[in-house]
């Protein structure tokens, strides 16, 4: 956990409800900061309030009713964490959905509601898998759009526009999230049980890796110090396939390995099982370095690799009996 350091912020957070959301809430309440949480969800309120935030009900597209919560909350620092709700490899793509078109909308309203209010800070997150086809990827590698899709190419854009605006500003290109947390990493539970294989991509593609509690704890860092102008991947460090990632989860729940669904099937799974973004992800291999954000903010991870992270998920789930 981030120890405070400063006074209380008053800090604004949009996909509040997300699981990275209600993880980053939990620790900057902790950390002794005032929380309003921007749900993605009607349901959101109960679990925003569940972990001490407080809930604005507010259109993340509407520039004008983004405004009148940041002055309620006469707030200091905005997360926006909206963009990390499909930051995973663990579904089939279909959280990229609208991305082309919600993003830009979602980041014209947030830039606008900013500059003319008094906050002093935003933050942006971003994704480590722009920098495509790479190895030791550091924060001035270019980005590239994975096979010119559309929604990545607007993610660099978002970038860009937030790096651009008149404030204070930072972004974080984060790994793939997973912990505890992740609805889509119960559901592999399920599908193991039922003996189901899953497309699993090239085996020897890699991929950069990220504990929600280790995102989370950079987020209060970034929160509490204010790094204006920088851009920080933050990622374990570990890098590993999807299907080595998948396989070593079955393995940590004392199940046999999975079945994987042969590339040669990839027209197949694309009509009945998974959507283009998720193939596109899966056929990078993505090597990326932590040093800046290590030796600029102090921050490690708690879970060094996804084996530590996998292990922690599982043994908290069956102390509590999920699994």
């Amino acid at each position: 956990m981030v120890e405070s350091k400063d006074a209380p912020l008053s800090i604004v957070i949009t996909g509040a409800d997300s699981e990275l959301g209600l993880e980053t809430i939990r620790q900057l309440i902790a950390c002794g900061h005032q929380v309003t949480g921007l749900a993605l969800s009607k349901d959101g309120a109960t679990a925003i309030r569940s972990v001490g935030g407080v809930l604005a009900d507010a259109n993340l597209t509407s520039a004008a009713e983004l405004k009148d919560v940041f002055a309620r909350t006469k707030v200091d620092v905005v997360l926006n964490l909206a963009p990390q709700l499909a930051n995973t490899l663990l579904h089939d793509g279909q959280d990229w959905k609208g991305y082309d078109k919600v993003l830009p909308a979602t980041t014209t309203a947030l830039l606008e509601a900013v500059e003319v209010t008094n906050v002093k800070f935003f933050v942006h997150t971003s994704y480590t898998f722009l920098y495509g086809n790479t190895t030791d990827a550091t924060e001035s590698t270019p980005l590239t759009a994975p096979s010119d899709d559309p929604i990545f190419a607007t993610a660099i854009d978002a970038e860009k526009r937030v790096m651009n605006s008149k404030i204070p500003t930072c972004v974080l290109r984060m790994g793939y999230l997973y912990g505890p947390q992740s609805k889509d990493l119960k559901l592999y539970v399920k599908s193991f049980k039922l003996g189901r294989p899953y497309f699993a991509g090239r085996p020897n593609n890699l991929a950069n890796w990220l504990h929600f509690e280790d995102a989370a704890i950079a987020l209060v860092q970034i929160t509490q110090q204010q790094p204006a102008g920088a851009v920080f991947n933050v990622v374990d460090g570990t890098q590993v396939s999807f299907a080595d990632f998948i396989d070593h989860f079955a393995f940590t729940l004392g199940r046999k390995r999975p079945g994987h669904i042969p590339m040669w099937l990839t027209p197949l799974a694309l009509l009945l099982v998974i959507k283009p973004q998720q193939v596109e992800l899966l056929e990078l291999s993505t090597t990326v370095k932590n040093d800046l954000i290590r030796q600029q903010l102090g921050w490690s991870p708690r879970y060094a690799n996804y084996r530590e992270g996998l292990e922690q998920t599982v043994e908290l789930w069956r102390s509590n009996n999920e699994v």
